[in-house]
């Protein structure tokens, strides 16, 4: 049986799960909503959060998804015919998406390198795996990228064959505070790739600095080079002499390409 969290329900959300196919799931919400009464015949609703799930599946459906009414019927038979993997996932309806199974040597590259879209919504788990290894972030959010990567990082992905998920993501203010706190989340998130990979790292050296120098460099110009060099030295592939001097390097490059970029 499959448990679907629904961190802030809606009629919306409610409505496409009272119209999935396969009805044997159950709901949980974190906090109390006057809508689970409205649904009380129609679904299993419960309180709870991922801590209170007993399936052995979980799935988190958040505001902006829109499942058709086959996502968990596909999703339960992908699961029943390939058992073996810890993480299911569905291709967004629009963009580039991930082939029938990503193993975790290219998992890292397609979500991080090339930016295929990967929200907490598009994927099924395996409840055991997401309580173990769920990443969150300072504010306590689950971080869904993180979460992807160490979740798939024993078995892979694998796709719900034949399914997409309609998705659009939350909007986000567009002030230089909120635009600032977008940066820092990605860098917060390079860090924490550094600490789990470890010496695994799936980038070499050269690619790893000028993928972190990349994300540092948005932050200009309001922090200085030296700011952003200091910055720089804090992740772990600018450990020592040597790395620093070309950690610096790889920040002037990704710099340039800023300014030019800003004319």
């Amino acid at each position: 049986m499959l448990a679907v969290i629904v961190p802030r329900a809606d009629d919306r959300l409610f409505g496409a799960l009272v119209c999935q196919k396969e009805k044997s799931f159950k709901v949980y919400l974190p906090e109390d909503n006057a809508l689970a009464g409205a649904y009380e015949n129609q679904l299993s609703v419960v309180k709870g959060d991922l801590g209170s799930v007993t399936e052995p599946y979980v799935w988190v459906l958040e505001q902006g998804a829109l499942p058709d009414q086959d996502f968990i019927r596909r999703a339960c038979r992908t699961i029943g015919k390939h058992p073996e993997f810890d993480v299911y996932h569905a291709n967004l309806a629009v963009g580039e998406g991930l082939p029938r199974v990503t193993k975790k040597e290219k998992l890292f590259k397609k979500l991080v390198l090339d930016n295929v879209p990967v929200p907490l919504s598009s994927c099924v788990f395996v409840t055991a795996v997401l309580k173990e290894k769920s990443v969150f972030r300072a504010d306590g959010s689950m971080d869904p990228l993180s979460t992807v990567l160490a979740c798939a990082s024993a078995r892979g992905l694998r796709n719900i064959w034949h399914q997409q998920l309609i998705w659009q993501a939350p909007s986000r203010p567009t002030d230089p505070a909120s635009q600032e706190r977008k940066i820092r989340d990605r860098l917060e998130f390079l860090h924490w790739t550094e600490s789990f990979y470890g010496e695994e790292y799936p980038l070499g050296t050269g690619d790893r600095m000028d993928l972190i120098a990349s994300e540092l460099a948005k932050l200009f110009p309001s922090y200085s080079e030296d700011a952003l060099k200091e910055q720089m030295y804090g992740f772990q592939v600018a450990s020592g002499t040597v790395r620093k001097m070309r950690a610096a390097s790889a920040l002037r490059s990704a710099l340039k390409a800023r300014q030019a970029e800003l004319k």
